[in-house]
């Protein structure tokens, strides 16, 4: 049974949780780190996913303060979905960082076309970064090691099979409504906007109040990142913070990182 409950008081203690998971990730780093050298490959895209999720868990709760509402989804999503990929990356190690890599730079050929495409100046240019890059040796891999690229790469540009193939599907759900409130959907066209029953439409300032779920969710993405990115850093730094964390929220013998059934 865990303490946070999806109610105001889940809420406060989620919102008290995860400032002090802020605070020990920002004094974790105040004076830089040390990473052992098997790990430093993985080390720099997982820090930088572990910093956005903390800064943007920090800007989200801000905002909240604030009475934004469907205004933040967006950004929990990003939260929601970096949180669990974090998880992915760094349990592939060095496949995942090349998946990763060829993943940008397919995003990166797919870019260069839309500019060559629809006349942009910088085309050319940008053409010739990429052409350059490319003259580098290819990689040469086993088949086995082709198939698991592959896999990963397949995993990292689809969220539901990374969940699926983690058993955590059930998430996904959660993804998807954040997705509704983050598009141009049927959700973000009535957010602020009212059907009374005279059949007039209201208008609103400001959306609804969605609930704690956000703050909640937020937090255990802060326990989750904080989990992962700490057993890389020399001293284990963020360790007594998240133990801490998981006694407050009594989830001690709960499995707060999916492990991977696929």
């Amino acid at each position: 049974m865990t303490n946070l409950t999806n109610d105001q008081q889940g809420a406060d203690l989620a919102r008290v949780t995860a400032g002090a998971l802020l605070k020990a990730a920002e004094d974790a780093i105040a004076n830089g780190v040390r990473v052992p050298a098997d790990k430093k490959r993985v080390f720099g895209p997982a820090y930088s996913w572990w910093r956005l999720i903390c800064r943007t868990a920090e800007a989200v709760l801000l905002l909240s303060e604030h009475g934004f509402t469907v205004e933040v989804a967006p950004m929990v999503r990003n939260v929601l979905n970096h949180a669990y990929a974090i998880n992915w990356l760094v349990d592939n190690s060095d496949a995942a960082v090349d998946a990763l890599v060829a993943r940008g730079d397919d995003e990166r050929e797919k870019l260069c076309k839309k500019l060559e495409e629809t006349g942009w100046p910088a085309a050319a240019e940008y053409r010739a970064v990429i052409d350059q890059a490319a003259k580098q040796a290819a990689v040469v891999r086993t088949p086995a090691e082709q198939a698991l690229h592959d896999k990963l790469k397949h995993e990292l540009k689809n969220f539901y099979d990374m969940l699926d193939r983690y058993d955590v599907a059930d998430i996904y759900p959660v993804y998807s409504h954040l997705s509704s409130l983050s598009h141009t959907t049927i959700n973000t066209a009535s957010a602020y906007v009212e059907q009374v029953a005279d059949g007039s439409l209201q208008i609103r300032q400001h959306a609804p109040d969605l609930g704690h779920a956000d703050v909640i969710q937020l937090t255990l993405a802060l326990l989750q990142a904080a989990t992962v990115i700490s057993p890389l850093i020399d001293g284990d730094p963020l360790r007594p913070s998240t133990d801490q964390a998981l006694a407050d929220l009594d989830l001690q013998n709960v499995q707060l990182l999916p492990a991977r059934i696929k």
